[in-house]
């Protein structure tokens, strides 16, 4: 597939502004470019900081829609009594406070692409209410009786485990089906290599330092040996901030490692010689397939325990498929 296709001409191009050659974000952004000119709904996963909302706008900007709006709402954000009215709109008098008629952010994204980050935190009326949408293309305002036929594509995102939620009575299966049309996982930076670390730090320096006017610096190699080993938890965007920090506090013109302020969070380096040896070491047999077992058992109860149970962002840490995991996680618990 041809990853380098280019955009109608006056249309801002979004995918150069995602950055990376690691072949699990080639593959996130292949899927991206199959479906980008479609009208389909694609729901995007994965751990929080990953840049869903710069794929979602990449998806815009590659569509039938660019020339539209894009609206993006975190429904993570806004309290569970307004969702509603919210999302779509409200008229006069139909609750306290409501002097006038609003038109919601559906409304608002019409003709283009609606966002709807953290999907997973959307209240259970509202999610009837967003499926009636997607199957039927209208939406009828808090208070209203009237339909209003809509055009829009949504495009929804979680770092949530939707499975589970549906499995625990959160979240509608109905509409996880209808969401869940083409899904995209977006990879860990942790998984994303040394090449992406680097190559964002080194766009993320000179972004800072033309936005604070400060002189060019550099990573020394101390800097980004350390970058490199850390785990990144907040993944793409903690690094941002990271680097943006030491651009503003660093006092000599390189960057050194105590500049980026890693502190005490887990590394690579660190998590690869440890625990992992130690399931292992002290047995009585050497019997190979029990070993392997024994540490397969422990970096898939780590994984899930790092995500507090998210299996989606478990197998992305992992580097398997969900489907994979979830079959290993069976074989262990027969």
């Amino acid at each position: 597939m041809n990853t380098e296709a280019q955009p109608r001409p006056g249309i801002d191009d979004t995918m150069a502004s995602i950055r990376g050659s690691s072949a699990c974000l080639r593959d996130s952004m292949e899927i991206l470019l199959s479906v980008a000119d479609t009208d389909c709904t694609v729901l995007l996963t994965g751990e929080s900081g990953t840049g869903k909302e710069l794929f979602a706008r990449a998806l815009h900007a590659r569509s039938a829609r660019a020339a539209g709006p894009f609206a993006a709402v975190n429904c993570a954000a806004i309290p569970e009594s307004m969702m509603e009215a919210e999302l779509f709109g409200h008229v006069r008098g139909s609750f306290t406070g409501a002097t006038g008629t609003r038109p919601g952010r559906l409304a608002a994204a019409e003709g283009g692409t609606l966002f709807l980050d953290e999907i997973g935190d959307m209240p259970l009326a509202a999610q009837a209410k967003l499926l009636r949408v997607l199957q039927e293309g209208t939406i009828t305002p808090v208070g209203s009786d009237t339909d209003v036929a809509i055009d829009v594509r949504v495009v929804a995102a979680t770092h949530h485990d939707l499975e589970q939620l549906v499995a625990q009575g959160r979240f509608r299966a109905d509409l996880y089906f209808r969401l869940n049309v083409v899904p995209i996982q977006l990879p860990s930076l942790r998984t994303r290599g040394a090449g992406d670390i680097l190559e964002l730090a080194d766009h993320f320096l000179a972004e800072s330092t033309r936005k604070h006017r400060r002189r060019q610096a550099e990573l020394d190699a101390d800097a980004r040996k350390a970058l490199t080993d850390y785990d990144w938890p907040g993944n793409v965007r903690e690094l941002a901030h990271k680097i943006e920090r030491a651009v503003l506090l660093a006092r000599g013109e390189c960057i050194t490692a105590g500049d980026l302020n890693l502190g005490r969070a887990l590394r690579r380096v660190r998590a690869a010689t440890a625990p992992e040896l130690r399931v292992i070491n002290g047995q009585a047999d050497l019997d190979l397939k029990k070993a392997l077992d024994r540490v397969e058992r422990h970096f898939i109860e780590k994984a899930l325990e790092r995500t507090n149970g998210n299996r989606t962002e478990a197998a992305a840490l992992l580097g398997l498929n969900r489907t994979t995991l979830v079959e290993k996680m069976r074989k262990i618990a027969s």
